[in-house]
């Protein structure tokens, strides 16, 4: 009796192989693109939660009452702060660092620098009157 060759030969190994590949290329780009969307998403909610902290912050220290007209001049400058339209004279500049030190932020997937800045302000628009945080994109995507 005649034994009969069964399997599959070299170049359908290769084109299977050719498949998974291509396909593997695939499913990289597509899962980096969407680590990269969570990364980003997840820097937004740290930066969101800091300027929460930094409000509560600066008003518990009473830090806002000891700001001036000059000193919100000095930080537009600074930060290059013209994009907002704002009616105010009080802002406060508070760091990651002094939350962290003062226990109130912790920052454990590392999203921040400790010499970032949030800057506190009181908004005004001559009806509402609410505090407010400023943080720049940069901010928190270390």
């Amino acid at each position: 009796m005649k034994k009969k060759n069964s399997g599959f030969t070299l170049t359908e190994l290769l084109a299977v192989i050719v498949i998974l590949a291509i396909l593997i290329a695939l499913a990289t780009g597509s899962v980096i693109a969407i680590m990269n969307k969570a990364r980003k998403n997840m820097a937004r909610e740290v930066r969101s939660n800091l300027e929460e902290t930094a409000i509560s912050y600066a008003l518990e220290n009473k830090r806002l009452e000891k700001c001036s007209l000059d000193f919100s001049k000095e930080i537009y400058e600074e930060k290059n702060i013209t994009n907002l339209n704002l009616n105010t004279n009080c802002f406060v500049r508070v760091t990651v660092e002094e939350l962290v030190a003062e226990g109130l932020f912790e920052d454990a997937r590392g999203f921040c620098k400790k010499e970032d800045v949030i800057i506190v302000y009181r908004y005004d628009d001559g009806i509402n009157s609410e505090y407010k945080a400023y943080t720049s994109e940069d901010t928190c995507t270390n």
